[in-house]
């Protein structure tokens, strides 16, 4: 066997390895802990966050996002068989999602940005990150349990954000109803894509995944900048340039990686080839937002500088997604990267400061930025867990 061959053979042992550790900590560490010590059995509600002594904060408002993150984790550990008691947890947060972030027990109003401690609503506002991930949550757990309301809700909601959250005018989202800034970001059509595609393999044939093609061809038209192949983050609201210089020109390498799961998504569903820019997304990220540690960095300038030298952790899962849809195409350094990403997230982010935790975000310098752990961090490496246990642990395991 020559020297490539033995690499190769050599990089995807590595892949499995590392894949097999992942799934573990997840399964055997980072579940357990989450679903029982990170649930509140008194309002149905997943945690917000665990303090660096490894115990829940219950006095900080609890956000609708985070939730409905949780729920796919969950869901999407009970259909797995990860989580004995993860279907549970996820019907009993959907149940107290829709009975106090809704109205009457509809979405049709779209859902409260937040709740405090009491249960009653914190911040009323309608975001439209958050409603993109209910609506993947909806997904998540109609394919666990088939549950019909969970589509009408689902319908509830799209119907909403079109409603309130959408420009007419320009296509894409607005951040929030009240509209009180027209300034548009990429981050919550992606996630929408996410919601869609999800909604799409759950329910097909309800339009979802025309739903994504929209917003695929808005990427295509406005989001991605050709030269010199970047994804963009920030516009104005006619997707011109932002008017603030420290936005403009902005991209993060972490939402490459999803975006290069996404587009292999959606080419996959759809049928429409997209790699020309999965491939650009993917080769930006690695050229210019991988640290000389092995590290992603936060954000690149328009001048392809590091604007943001801080490492957060769900960058790396994004890149362990990533790679799992490159090694999917034969891209021959993807289980190599993809035990690379694993072990940054081992070596740097997980399991501390407590057992089944992680440090958020740190600094160049590796010095923790935040004194807490979001308990919405479970959904990138959870996800990313089940991506690279399909791409390279053996099928039997």
């Amino acid at each position: 066997m020559n020297e490539a061959l033995l690499k190769e053979a050599a990089d995807l042992s590595a892949a499995r390895v590392a894949a097999a550790a992942f799934r573990g900590w997840i399964t055997n560490v980072a579940l357990p802990l989450w679903g029982a010590e990170g649930f509140d059995k008194r309002l149905g509600l997943f945690d917000e966050r665990f303090d660096f002594d490894g115990r829940p904060i219950r006095d900080v408002p609890r956000r609708v996002m985070t939730q409905a993150r949780q729920i796919y984790v969950f869901s999407q550990a009970a259909e797995l068989g990860w989580s004995a008691d993860g279907g549970r947890l996820a019907e009993a947060a959907m149940a107290s999602l829709v009975r106090l972030y809704g109205a009457d027990g509809s979405l049709a109003n779209g859902v409260a940005f937040s709740v405090g401690a009491d249960g009653a609503v914190a911040s009323a506002v309608r975001d439209s990150y958050a409603h993109a991930f209910v609506l993947f949550a909806l997904a998540a757990l109609h394919r666990l349990n088939g549950d019909p309301r969970l589509l009408a809700h689902a319908d509830d909601v799209a119907r909403f954000v079109d409603a309130s959250l959408t420009d007419e005018t320009y296509g894409g989202l607005y951040d929030r109803f009240p509209v009180d800034d027209r300034a548009k970001r990429q981050n919550p059509l992606m996630h929408l894509l996410e919601a869609c595609l999800a909604l799409e393999e759950a329910a097909p044939g309800r339009g979802f995944l025309e739903r994504a093609k929209k917003i695929v061809d808005l990427f295509r038209a406005r989001l991605f900048a050709a030269d010199p192949g970047v994804l963009l983050e920030h516009f104005a609201q006619d997707w011109s340039p932002h008017p603030d210089p420290a936005k403009a020109g902005i991209f993060e390498p972490g939402h490459h990686f999803e975006w290069v799961w996404l587009l292999s998504q959606y080419e996959r569903l759809s049928g429409e080839g997209v790699f020309p820019f999965i491939l650009q997304l993917h080769q930006s990220a690695l050229r210019r937002g991988v640290a000389a540690d092995g590290l992603i960095v936060d954000e690149i300038d328009r001048d392809m500088r590091v604007a943001k030298p801080s490492h957060r952790v769900w960058p790396h899962a994004e890149a362990v997604k990533a790679a799992a849809a490159m090694a999917d195409r034969g891209d021959a350094g993807a289980p190599r990267f993809a035990a690379d990403m694993i072990g940054a997230l081992t070596s740097t982010f997980l399991g501390r400061p407590f057992a089944g935790g992680w440090i958020d975000h740190v600094s160049a310098d590796g010095e923790p930025i935040v004194a807490f752990a979001p308990s919405s961090t479970l959904y990138h490496l959870a996800f990313a867990a089940v991506e690279a246990s399909k791409a390279f642990e053996p099928k039997s395991a």
